[in-house]
């Protein structure tokens, strides 16, 4: 069935999405909201960062419809036809992570309140950030009662664990590779730290910070967002689910953004859930299928199939509901 245009609001901003329904049913049925990941990432997925088809969103949004569930997906603040709203480019990193987290509360309550839709059944399914959100948003005490969740290619450690982990290795890279002297690289290192320090004690960044922090993002008008996102731990919120909640996590070998490892720590904290952990050998961080090779970022956009092993094991998980 076709997309079905629709909005809601949360706060001054209007948030425009696709309601996906499945196809003739006899009653009411179940329904997930989908979240995307960070940056400017749209209701299907795309990137304005990277010129081309992703798709994930709309993919999974085409694989629910065929389990007979049905599905929003949205442009969230600063993607898509959504845009920037009635903010200045300026304003939108001040309003923080969790404008992201009440928006995706909002489109619950939005779709929960459709036509056909059971509102006992509702599944949240977030991919890369979109996962944290999902996190948040099932662990709120004033959202709808979640029936399922699903993190797929998650983040899976607090936010600036991850960055701190992903600059020290592009930093260690140029110092083996000659292309950057140790005495900066340990002058990054530590500025790093102590940038890290700062948002952690009071949310707040110092504006010299060396360019290669600038440029990841370690700039005052960002503070507040790193800060509330940080704060969020996926670990401490995956352990306070409900007891017995169908949760699914996907992770992938060829996936050079998520690793093993972490998720196997987040699997750990969800002992008291329902669990479902789909591990997959061949799919890139956007569920594409890309084989043996390894994964460089440019394949996100490549005209490849999603992921059978993926499709696979969400299908069996999605038969419980």
């Amino acid at each position: 069935m076709a997309d079905i245009e629709t909005t809601f609001t949360s706060g001054d901003v209007t948030l425009h999405g696709s309601l996906r329904m499945p196809a003739a049913t006899a009653g009411p049925v179940p329904a997930a909201l989908l979240l995307a990941g960070s940056g400017p990432t749209d209701r299907n997925g795309d990137s304005a960062l990277l010129p081309g088809d992703i798709g994930t969103l709309r993919f999974l949004a085409e694989t629910l419809a065929e389990a007979g569930i049905a599905s929003l997906r949205y442009d969230k603040l600063g993607s898509g036809e959504t845009g920037l709203g009635p903010y200045e480019v300026e304003d939108v990193a001040g309003l923080g992570f969790s404008t992201f987290v009440d928006a995706a509360a909002d489109g619950l309550d939005h779709l929960a309140a459709q036509p056909n839709i059971d509102a006992d059944r509702l599944l949240v399914i977030g991919h890369s950030e979109g996962a944290l959100v999902a996190l948040a948003l099932a662990v709120a005490d004033d959202s709808p009662a979640v029936a399922g969740l699903g993190l797929l290619e998650p983040l899976a450690v607090r936010l600036l664990d991850l960055l701190t982990r992903q600059i020290n290795a592009q930093v260690d890279a140029a110092v083996g590779a000659g292309q950057l002297p140790l005495e900066l690289a340990d002058e990054l290192r530590t500025a790093l730290a102590e940038a890290v320090e700062s948002l952690r004690g009071d949310g707040t960044l110092p504006d010299d910070l060396p360019d290669p922090l600038r440029m990841a993002g370690f700039v005052p008008v960002n503070a507040k967002t790193l800060a509330e996102e940080d704060a969020l731990d996926p670990r401490a919120l995956a352990a306070a689910l409900p007891a017995g909640l169908p949760v699914l996590t996907s992770c992938s070998a060829r996936d050079t953004q998520v690793t093993g490892t972490d998720v196997d720590a987040l699997d750990a904290a969800l002992a008291g859930t329902a669990l479902t952990s789909l591990r997959m050998t061949t799919a890139n961080h956007v569920l594409k299928e890309i084989g043996q090779r390894s994964s460089t970022g440019a394949d996100y956009i490549e005209d490849l199939p999603y992921s059978a092993e993926f499709t696979a094991g969400f299908q069996a998980w999605l038969a419980r509901f």
